[in-house]
């Protein structure tokens, strides 16, 4: 069950949304419209739910506008973030292979613009269009590269390593100002740790003369020696 509220389809605004989605991006103008037919928009608002763990999807889901949380709910209720979806990033490629029951929640964190494409459409554009296949194995592999390395970062006890690995891989090892890809509370139970926690670690590492937290989204290393010291082998 999809729980935005769906949008005429427009083949001008579809074309957008599959521009800005890198799986797309190979393919020519003729093919790129031939994605957007098929694709149908949905609105979430901020706080909106897109899908629920336990429902049958049979949908991929790209963000044309917005920000996207994808979050585990644990027996106690405590959230774990799994990923953030931002701007030409998807979720449920899964629904290609099988019938997906989705194992987490995908929340709307502002008002956000979805676009749509259903499991038989996309597979008779994988069918017809070579390109999308390897473009999709090759988002698949990276989106595996990525869960592979919250795991790692996850197994370690003590919170300030996880949170150096976490910046050092962030700010690809250099100096300089970056954004945070996701709120400090999503980055917190994204790490596995509790917002207070996460507020004392980024404190402590300015204290060691490791960063500066620059308003309430960004983050300038300013030593990158001592965050490899401080990050995980």
């Amino acid at each position: 069950m999809e729980h935005g509220h769906q949008h005429e389809h427009s083949i001008e605004r579809e074309r957008e949304c599959v521009i800005g989605v890198p799986i797309f991006q190979q393919l020519s103008d003729d093919q790129i419209t031939s994605v957007a037919k098929v694709t149908r928009p949905i609105h979430a608002d901020k706080g909106g739910t897109v899908f629920s763990a336990g429902e049958v999807s049979q949908t991929l889901y790209i963000v044309n506008q917005g920000q996207v949380r994808l979050y585990h709910l644990g027996d106690d209720g405590h959230e774990q973030v799994l990923r953030v979806l931002n701007p030409g990033d998807f979720v449920g490629e899964i629904a290609l292979f099988t019938d997906e029951i989705h194992s987490s929640y995908a929340e709307a964190t502002t008002t956000t613009e979805l676009c749509t494409i259903s499991r038989a459409s996309l597979t008779a554009l994988i069918k017809s269009l070579p390109p999308l296949a390897l473009s999709l194995l090759g988002a698949l592999a990276v989106r595996l590269k990525t869960a592979e390395k919250q795991a790692t970062l996850l197994a370690i006890p003590d919170a300030l390593p996880r949170l150096a690995g976490y910046l050092q891989e962030l700010s690809s090892h250099r100096t300089g100002t970056f954004d945070l890809p996701m709120s400090k509370q999503d980055l917190a139970a994204y790490l596995g740790m509790t917002p207070e926690s996460l507020s004392r670690k980024l404190k402590q590492l300015s204290t060691k003369g490791v960063l500066e937290t620059v308003g309430r989204r960004q983050v300038k290393v300013i030593n990158v020696a001592k965050l490899a010291e401080l990050a995980p082998e």
